[in-house]
């Protein structure tokens, strides 16, 4: 039996004009998916804070008032899915970074900032075009995917908000080899600041 589904442009082309159903199939089509995506991005450190609900209803009021403004084309099929993913883990890293600015400690970390984190506050300044914050997305995503397993490890739960010392907890090491590859990863951001910029 064949699928008789409306494709995604056609639903897209149904919403300009005007069709609320087709917008209630496009969030039904994806919602499941982008709901998991954004419960991963959150961890279970910040999701007290960060409800994956609200990350997922802002992602799509976004893409559904710029569609009506005619922000957005696409040629493929899949254009559509790729970019809720990233309008999704936009709206998902500014929910962090604002999460986490709010309950800064003093005490953890003191000047061990990185810039990844400073990525993160850049995300959450003032909203950015939308092609702009598809970029910076897709910067930092790079930037992860050079990182060895174990960095990428330990900076997605810096991420989170856990300290250097419950990091070495999870990862089965001590404080100092935690700060030592922070610093490495710092250092890596540093030489490619002009691609976060």
């Amino acid at each position: 039996m064949s699928d008789t589904r409306p494709g995604d442009l056609e639903l897209v082309s149904n919403f300009k004009a005007g069709s609320e159903s087709a917008a209630q199939e496009l969030f039904d089509r994806y919602c499941e998916q982008l709901m998991r995506l954004a419960k991963r991005r959150i961890g279970q450190r910040m999701v007290s804070r960060v409800d994956p609900e609200d990350v997922l209803q802002s992602a799509f009021r976004t893409f559904f008032n710029r569609l009506r403004n005619d922000e957005f084309s696409f040629q493929k099929e899949d254009d559509l899915f790729k970019l809720l993913v990233r309008l999704t883990v936009h709206k998902t890293l500014r929910q962090i970074a604002f999460h986490r600015a709010g309950k800064r400690n003093p005490e953890l970390e003191a000047g061990q900032g990185s810039d990844a984190q400073d990525m993160l506050q850049q995300i959450s300044a003032d909203e950015p075009p939308p092609e702009a914050a598809v970029a910076l997305v897709d910067e930092f995503e790079r930037f992860l995917g050079q990182l060895p397993p174990l960095d990428r490890q330990v900076l997605s739960l810096k991420l989170q908000g856990y300290s250097t010392v419950e990091i070495a907890g999870q990862i089965g090491s001590y404080d100092r080899k935690v700060r030592r590859i922070l610093e490495r990863i710092q250092t890596l951001a540093q030489g490619q600041t002009g691609d976060f910029r």
